[in-house]
């Protein structure tokens, strides 16, 4: 794969989980909100496949990170575009 292979897997989890929490923060925050969250990730399996993806490889993000090439900041930055777009 990639050489931000999990760089890319955090962002677009961390896409995935605020577009979930602005959908649910529209009216204010509060307990149902965190249950509904909670339901989400039990009821959603690409949801939550998309958390479990990010977060497994958090140890590899700044190693990742630390020598990137423009050509992956540009990787990464088309993934977060088309987390926000679906």
């Amino acid at each position: 794969m990639t050489d931000v292979k999990e760089s890319k897997e955090a962002l677009v989890a961390l896409v995935i989980l605020g577009k979930a929490v602005a959908g649910l923060a529209k009216d204010g925050l509060d307990l149902g909100d965190a249950v509904a969250l909670g339901s989400k990730l039990v009821s959603d399996e690409k949801f939550r496949n998309a958390l479990v993806e990010g977060v497994k490889g958090l140890d590899k993000v700044g190693p990742e990170l630390k020598d990137i090439a423009a050509s992956e900041a540009l990787e990464l930055l088309g993934a977060v575009y088309e987390a926000l777009k679906a």
